[in-house]
């Protein structure tokens, strides 16, 4: 018996000898001392520790796919393929845009996000435009707050975006300005705030070529505040002493509600130039049109 008892302790030891000791606490040290290749399970710890969710894999934006629009006109109607966004824009001779309200903004005062219809001279809704804001911004800053809009067209498919960010104005060295871009991430050009004191003034800069193509100048004497700016107003567009468009704001009986309109002036004007033009007018939708706070 006693002899039985031996062997098992004996072999016991044995067993013991032969497994690696590892610490019950703390990390483990590497075999050799020159070897500085750490030991490969305690960065699981980090890794389930991080609190890492996957929701989606990342994907790059899907090009647009060209699909057929019915284009009314006077005669009928015709049928346009567009290859970018702002195709549906070439050969109009002036394009409204007209405000969605929502019931909740006027029972409870809180703004809400807006949402526009950009028709055609017949009616026609071209793009359908949602912006895309955070609460906090449209409490604290009203309608100076920075904002996406987004356009869609007939086809359902984003055609503009439209980047504002937060800016205090040309006074504090800040200068009030709106990106124009076209999925899936090409930036056309954007529309930058002059610091004038007189009248109200933007340039329109291409971004391919980095060069102004238009100025937007507004009534004379409404310059230093945004306040002294009449309801029903005008801004002219022009390009080398030439005029080339016109934007306004008029109280429309007919829809019992005001509108920005755009006249193109300039026939020769790119689909892309009008582009430019319609960000523009939403520029000056949000900083003179809309009510403040």
């Amino acid at each position: 018996m006693r002899l039985q008892v031996g062997y098992i302790l004996s072999a016991s030891v044995l067993l013991w000898s032969a497994i690696p000791q590892v610490p019950l606490f703390g990390t483990i040290e590497p075999n050799d001392p020159s070897d500085s290749e750490p030991p490969t399970f305690p960065y699981s710890k980090k890794i389930y520790d991080s609190h890492i969710s996957i929701t989606s894999q990342p994907r790059p934006e899907a090009p647009r796919i060209p699909l057929p629009v019915p284009i009314p006109t006077v005669t009928g109607s015709r049928t346009l393929i567009p290859l970018s966004g702002y195709d549906c824009l070439a050969d109009l001779p002036s394009v409204h845009i007209e405000q969605t309200f929502e019931l909740n903004d006027a029972l409870t005062g809180v703004s809400s996000e807006n949402r526009y219809v950009v028709r055609s001279p017949l009616g026609d809704a071209i793009f359908a435009a949602s912006e895309s804001s955070t609460e906090k911004d449209r409490l604290v800053w009203g309608a100076g707050r920075p904002f996406q809009m987004h356009l869609l067209d007939k086809t359902h498919q984003e055609a503009l975006v439209f980047r504002k960010k937060l800016a205090l104005g040309s006074l504090c060295c800040q200068a009030k300005s709106l990106e124009i871009w076209i999925p899936p991430g090409n930036l056309l050009g954007k529309v930058v705030q002059s610091p004038t004191f007189m009248q109200p003034e933007f340039f329109i800069e291409d971004e391919s070529t980095r060069q102004l193509v238009f100025c937007v100048e507004g009534p004379v004497g409404s310059g230093l505040c945004c306040f002294c700016l009449p309801k029903d107003c005008y801004f002219k567009i022009h390009s080398g002493g030439n005029m080339r468009a016109s934007i306004d704001h008029k109280w429309m009986a007919s829809k019992s509600q005001y509108t920005t309109n755009i006249y193109f002036t300039d026939a020769k004007l790119t689909a892309k130039e009008r582009a430019l033009i319609l960000g523009s007018a939403f520029l000056l939708e949000y900083l003179f049109f809309q009510t403040r706070f």
